[in-house]
């Protein structure tokens, strides 16, 4: 990972979240902003996004269904084995119960059908 650090990026996604929330337009829009605004920041880095805005989307009681498909599919694709030369193992081992737990957490909550963020 060339330009985050595995933490770095957990952090960044909790503190963009809270300062989304102060907005006062709401946890939707503050999940959509943060997928677009961490888009494409690597291949590895994209997992640990996807986990990090998963961890925030399953303490809400509705997720837009497009948000749960898509974060459900990207970290069922993750290859530990891709990972090795860009996360330590020891990140490697945090990250895949992390991933669990958002998959498993998207399966419970309710899926919201309204793409509209507002």
């Amino acid at each position: 990972m060339k330009d985050w650090e595995y933490n770095e990026i957990f952090d960044a996604i909790q503190e963009t979240y809270k300062e989304l929330l102060d907005e006062d337009r709401g946890y939707r829009y503050a999940i959509a902003k943060l997928t677009d605004e961490f888009d494409n920041l690597g291949k590895v880095e994209d997992f640990i996004v996807d986990a990090a805005i998963g961890e925030i989307a399953i303490t809400h009681e509705q997720v837009f269904v497009g948000h749960i498909r898509g974060i459900t599919g990207r970290l069922e694709k993750f290859n530990p084995k891709e990972a090795k030369n860009e996360l330590t193992l020891d990140e490697i081992k945090d990250l895949l119960p992390r991933m669990n737990k958002v998959i498993e957490g998207l399966k419970h909550v309710k899926a919201d059908h309204n793409p509209s963020v507002e």
